[in-house]
């Protein structure tokens, strides 16, 4: 079957989904809302292909004469439509990697594949050894994080996931329309939204949804593919352990959020522990099941037979399994396990090298028996897992921005008499009065003090209930000083001693452009500190983070990127010189504006030399379920960023890059510094807050009861600075602009000359994936949906910037398929139809929002009529979302 007709699977798919929708529509809301639906989507799609004026006309005086019912109906129909349709587009991209993967052979790999990275680190020169040592250093952290689009309901997901089971039946040829018609029922009859404001309590649960789905049957294949390419290259099979590690910031980041209190902290981590133990008793229950070997036919290990004398000896294991040691065995891993969820009495699990321990005792035995079959099967996968994930799920990260920080330490500065204004000294001054204090061990707040702040209060509760630790992380990073006050803070509950590292890292966040242009000169200080240093060393390097959000916020998309590559390569030649290892976290986003796009080749696009074999990335949650729904996509995802990341690390290990020509390097600080000029000219003209908050639905994110953050840093809003990066991406996609995804681009470009410009673009991997991810945010934004908002704002407004913004928009696209000689989407031709399939049923949503906005703005608070424009406008926002598979 080729991909043509798989194509064509997709489009009876869709079709067959789209009856049953339009069948629930007109059983549980009527012949009219069915009718409406219709006529509004086939004028959309009329309009799409003529753009004739009485068409646009038309179609406005429909959506303008829309009840407010009606009015939600259509959103809801259109949200429905693209949630069955993201479905569907998941099971063919299942379909066509397993027919891509048919046809993969070691001699003709397909492309971004374990099979092909093995091939091609054998043709760089690589041994056997060489090979397995640079896959055995692997270590992809991925970090989930919440995000206000990612809202679903969990009834929304069951449905979904049954939808998607009735869709694999009808495959295979079963009948189950009729079960079909009645699961989207069901879905259409289901409301979208809770009641109230998400908690953070909904969005752990939603983020670690997938944790103990697709990724735990992902990762013990992962290892399996892995080892079985190298076997096809090199003719022997290595053991591998996991190259991923699980870590979450749900429940631990602070930053801005006042939701996430030490108790919340306390909660998330349990609850992540749990969803741990009991998924590793299910594993063992199926050991217990399939393990049913008898001493009579099988002599089991010395150390196995060894284990079990010392399991009789302390837990209080059943008869019934006499002579089946594996069994027995199992019921020990299992009492052991139930003792830590705290539902047997006696000694449990402490920690995971315990149950590793034990797992391998079970699989070593089996091999040593010749039953390698048997324990690769049965045993090891859990034991991969138990590896990956560890019985607390995911490491918990803690946030905090920097001032929070300082105002804690300032309390416990004055409070033991060390210094009355700490926060008005000079960073430096900071940074010394700290080192000295931190020669000591004395803790400075006296016995039974009660912190005087909730800042103080909540720092010193949250590092005390923090047990399954990642990493503190400290937002805004200025000064070294920032770093030391997480020192001072774990001193003070017992967590720090003179000279030696603090049991979890200490993580610098460099966000805004001129924090990260400072980057290189902090981290000097940062390591030539003693106590830092001896911090650093004693955790075997340091971990630096760098935003791609507030950076592209603050300097716009070219200049953001340049900046973040240079920093990388500045802070690494730092590190170097003091012989520190150093490990990037990045902080990326889904959308372009956000570092967003293929992750893989994002990878590939690092700055030669600071990649090595450990990186971070965060998974944002409205990714979550595109990424890790099923399991065969989540083993594609990881499977490409693994490759990626497997190349960078072998050619930043043997040191196999070529220096970056001066010519390119000039010719980026050009265009990055005139694009900055032209980005901060737009958002300073005088008037432009004032109609990005008319024009947007910005104000209106910050109302709804859309994620449990605050979409505001502070509460005075009058300036870009003050918004979160998320919102202020966000709003932009909502109105089909995208526009921190490309302004100031054509204006940089235009500094380097066309050869020299199709040069870099054909020679660099950094400057293709950075004009590929403008391209893409081009590609989904469209010029003719955001004239529609014009009609929200001030006529004197919208003349003043909406012209200047879409020729920025023409001169951009035709700069870049010059620079490409071809198309936007000439390397996504996936992408290039997704979106013109799905532009005429994302634009009635689009109108809809328009109205609603204008009604929502008229309408006193105290109204009636309110509280249903904001649950419609909320179904407005997340279907766009839907619609264009990310937000912000």
């Amino acid at each position: 079957m080729n991909e043509d007709r798989l194509f064509e699977q997709l489009k009876r798919e869709v079709d067959l989904l789209g009856r049953a929708l339009g069948k629930a529509i007109r059983t549980l809301s009527g012949e009219r809302v069915f009718e409406l639906e219709e006529q509004i989507r086939e004028l959309t799609k009329a309009l799409r292909q003529s753009g004739l004026e009485d068409t646009r006309e038309q179609l406005r005086a429909i959506v303008r004469g829309l009840t407010q019912a009606e009015a939600e109906n259509m959103i809801r129909a259109f949200s429905t439509y693209f949630h069955l349709v993201n479905l569907a587009e998941e099971r063919q991209r299942v379909r066509v990697n397993r027919e891509r993967e048919k046809k993969s052979t070691p001699l003709a790999p397909r492309g971004e594949s374990f099979m092909a990275l093995v091939g091609q680190l054998k043709q760089r020169g690589l041994s056997y050894q060489q090979a397995v040592d640079v896959l055995s250093r692997l270590r992809l952290h991925l970090t989930f994080t919440a995000h206000p689009t990612e809202t679903r309901r969990r009834t929304q997901r069951h449905h979904l996931a049954e939808v998607q089971r009735l869709l694999e039946r009808l495959e295979r040829g079963e009948p189950a329309w009729e079960e079909l018609a009645a699961r989207v029922m069901l879905l259409w009859g289901t409301t979208e939204l809770r009641k109230t404001r998400p908690s953070v309590e909904d969005e752990v649960k939603g983020g670690l949804f997938y944790a103990t789905g697709a990724l735990w049957q992902a990762v013990p294949k992962l290892v399996e593919g892995l080892e079985r390419a190298v076997e096809a290259h090199y003719g022997r099979r290595p053991d591998l352990a996991p190259p991923l590690v699980f870590r979450s910031w749900i429940g631990g980041d602070r930053d801005g959020n006042p939701n996430v209190t030490p108790e919340m902290t306390a909660w998330a981590q349990k609850y992540a522990r749990e969803l741990a133990l009991r998924q590793f008793v299910a594993g063992i229950d199926e050991q217990i099941r399939d393990l049913s070997l008898t001493d009579d036919r099988v002599a089991i290990s010395r150390e196995l037979r060894l284990a079990l004398e010392e399991q009789a000896k302390h837990l209080p294991l059943p008869e019934r399994f006499q002579g089946e040691p594996y069994r027995q065995f199992g019921m020990g891993l299992r009492y052991k396990l139930r003792a830590a969820l705290g539902e047997q009495p006696g000694p449990g699990y402490s920690t995971t090298a315990e149950f590793v321990s034990d797992l391998g005792k079970a699989e070593r035995s089996l091999e040593q028996l010749g039953l390698g079959e048997i324990a690769r099967v049965s045993v090891r996968p859990l034991r991969l897992n138990a590896e990956a994930f560890g019985l607390e799920l995911v490491n918990l990260d803690l946030r905090e921005e920097s001032r929070a920080l300082t105002e804690a330490v300032a309390e416990l500065l004055k409070t033991a008499g060390v210094h009355e204004r700490y926060g008005s000294l000079e960073p430096q001054q900071r940074e010394a009065l700290l080192t000295q204090e931190l020669a000591t061990a004395r803790p400075l707040a006296p016995v039974g003090y009660r912190p005087q702040t909730k800042t103080l209060q909540t720092a010193l509760e949250a590092m005390r209930n923090w047990r399954a630790r990642g990493a503190h992380v400290v937002s805004m990073t200025h000064y070294p000083s920032d770093l030391l006050e997480v020192l001072l803070l774990a001193r003070e509950v017992g967590l720090y001693r003179p000279g030696r590292a603090l049991p979890f890292d200490v993580v610098p966040l460099f966000e805004t452009l001129s924090d990260l242009q400072n980057a290189p000169q902090v981290v000097a200080r940062l390591l030539d500190n003693p106590v830092f240093r001896a911090h650093v060393q004693g955790r075997g390097g340091l971990e630096v983070m760098i935003g791609y959000s507030d950076s592209n916020k603050d300097a716009g998309f070219l200049a953001a990127n340049w900046a973040l590559y240079r920093a990388q390569e500045a802070i690494s030649a730092v590190a170097r010189s003091r012989e520190v290892e150093v490990y990037y976290f990045h902080g990326r986003g889904t959308s372009t504006a956000r570092g967003g796009g293929t992750a893989g080749r994002a990878i590939a696009s690092l700055p030669p030399g600071t990649v090595g074999s450990r990186m971070r990335l965060t998974e944002q949650g409205e990714a979550l379920a595109d990424r890790y729904a099923h399991p065969e996509l989540a083993y594609r995802n990881l499977e490409q960023m693994l490759y990626h990341l497997a190349l960078a690390s072998a050619r930043d290990l043997y040191a196999q890059a070529e220096p970056l020509p001066e010519a390119w390097r000039e010719a980026m600080e050009r265009a990055a510094q005139r694009s900055t000029e032209a980005y901060r000219e737009l958002l300073l003209r005088p008037g432009f807050f004032e109609f990005y908050e008319q024009l947007t639905p910005i104000r209106e994110i910050g109302a709804l009861n859309i994620a449990s953050r605050p979409v505001y840093r502070s509460g005075r809003v009058r300036e870009i600075k003050d918004l979160r990066a998320i919102p202020w991406v966000m709003s932009w996609t909502q109105v089909r602009l995208l526009l921190p995804g490309w302004y100031g681009l054509a204006e940089g470009l235009e500094e380097i000359p066309l050869s020299l410009r199709q040069e870099m673009f054909a020679q660099w991997p950094f400057f293709a994936t950075t004009l590929d991810s403008a391209a893409i945010a081009l590609a989904k934004a469209d010029l003719g949906i955001a004239r529609e908002y014009l009609r929200l704002v001030e006529p004197d407004l919208a003349e003043r910037f909406f012209p200047s913004i879409a020729q920025a928009f023409e001169k951009t696209k035709a700069l870049l398929e010059e620079t490409f000689q071809g198309p936007l989407l000439r390397n996504h031709p996936v992408l290039a139809r997704q979106t013109e399939l799905r532009n005429p049923y994302v634009d009635p949503i689009s109108l809809v929002q328009v109205e609603l906005l204008t009604r929502y703005r008229r309408t006193p608070p105290e109204s009636p009529e309110r509280p249903g424009l904001e649950r419609a406008l909320m179904l407005s926002i997340l279907g766009i979302a839907a619609g264009l598979r990310n937000a912000g």
